[in-house]
């Protein structure tokens, strides 16, 4: 463990500040110390007539009675405090067994979406809009976003974005404004509805990812950057250099490779190129810029000259002529396939496991419960 701390430290400028938060590589270190925390609480007895389920970093036990709760509870902190961890008190509950496992709110979007799709064709439209529209009221009402990203993941499931356009868009737009962390689904639709329908609308959305970009990239909002600038570079949409500044000044590594991959390509006025050289004027490819030092170098941009990596391993892969990112790549549903096949592909959104996907209601226990999240 002390190994491992060293290299996550490595990789974030020396601090201890635990895991990067989205790199698959956390994924599976989070997996390697979350299963020996699951071993040492077995160890300590506290699995003994209990029923156990884990997901990721969230804990559900269940137990027989209020004290057999509390006991299981008990060995369940001394288990994770065996790894100097802690467990989140405030996410922490002991319920009974009234308690309402699941939300019934994906059953519920659901079924008004498919009511929809079952209508008479002249009503389609209109109870569509009525189901996106309650969708959005749910998410306004218990601020949780996630119901956003399940519905748009039901509406690409469903081939809507291609029969219901003309409903479907307006949808989009209202939750990648409103919803910063939808962005990565609506970025897929619209560049999936651009290459397969060749029918979007870009100077339309051109000025909304902008006012994105302005807006996350003045917050330092590195997902939703990622993913508006992703969405720039597959539209050919332009950047304006005011708010390429911002990006650069307030993001990480990997928006600012982005954002000067789209300079590249003539999306950004070369200027940016100079205004980032002395941003990081100081910094090295030992720190957490090294993304942006072996791009820079391995792809010739201009400027650049005063940046040295100063790194032993990062020259090497420079000296491989070793890319981390591709601004060409297609989107995952279009891998393989010839342009004149684009039209054939029906959906937007890969097929993949994912930690932050939404899926269906789980049946209720009958047991006390306890929902550990550390």
């Amino acid at each position: 463990m002390n190994r491992l701390d060293l290299i996550l430290r490595a990789g974030q400028d020396g601090q201890t500040i635990g895991i990067p938060v989205g790199p698959d590589a956390s994924r599976y270190i989070a997996e390697v110390i979350c299963t020996a925390i699951d071993q040492e609480f077995v160890a300590r007895g506290g699995a003994a007539g209990c029923a156990v389920l884990r997901h990721v970093d969230d804990v559900w036990i269940g137990a027989n009675s209020h004290a057999e709760a509390e006991a299981a509870l008990y060995k369940y902190r001394e288990a994770i405090r065996a790894f100097e961890l802690d467990i989140n008190e405030t996410k922490t509950h002991i319920y009974s067994e009234s308690f309402r496992f699941s939300d019934s709110w994906p059953s519920d979007v659901a079924s008004r979406i498919e009511f929809a799709l079952a209508s008479p064709p002249r009503r389609v439209s209109e109870r569509l809009r009525a189901a996106l529209e309650h969708a959005f009221a749910l998410t306004v009402a218990g601020g949780d976003d996630g119901i956003l990203k399940y519905t748009l993941r039901y509406l690409d499931k469903s081939n809507l974005p291609a029969a219901q356009w003309e409903v479907v868009e307006p949808f989009l737009k209202r939750a990648a404004v409103h919803y910063g962390h939808t962005i990565d689904f609506v970025a897929r639709i619209i560049v999936w509805r651009h290459l397969a329908k060749r029918d979007l609308d870009i100077q339309a959305w051109g000025s909304i990812l902008a006012a994105l970009l302005d807006r996350h990239g003045r917050l330092g909002n590195d997902g939703e950057v990622c993913w508006a600038l992703y969405a720039a570079l597959r539209l050919g949409i332009p950047i304006p250099l005011s708010v390429a500044s911002e990006i650069s000044k307030n993001c990480g590594a990997i928006s600012i490779v982005a954002l000067l991959s789209a300079a590249q390509i003539g999306l950004v006025d070369q200027a940016i190129f100079g205004e980032t050289e002395n941003l990081i004027i100081a910094e090295d490819a030992s720190g957490p810029y090294w993304p942006l030092f072996l791009e820079w170098r391995v792809r010739g941009w201009p400027e650049g000259i005063f940046l040295v990596p100063r790194n032993t391993l990062i020259e090497e892969l420079i000296g491989q002529n070793i890319s981390i990112f591709d601004a060409t790549q297609l989107p995952s549903v279009f891998r393989d396939l010839d342009e004149d096949e684009f039209g054939d592909v029906e959906h937007a959104i890969e097929e993949r496991s994912s930690y932050d996907d939404e899926g269906d209601e789980d049946d209720n226990e009958e047991e006390d419960e306890i929902e550990v999240d550390f």
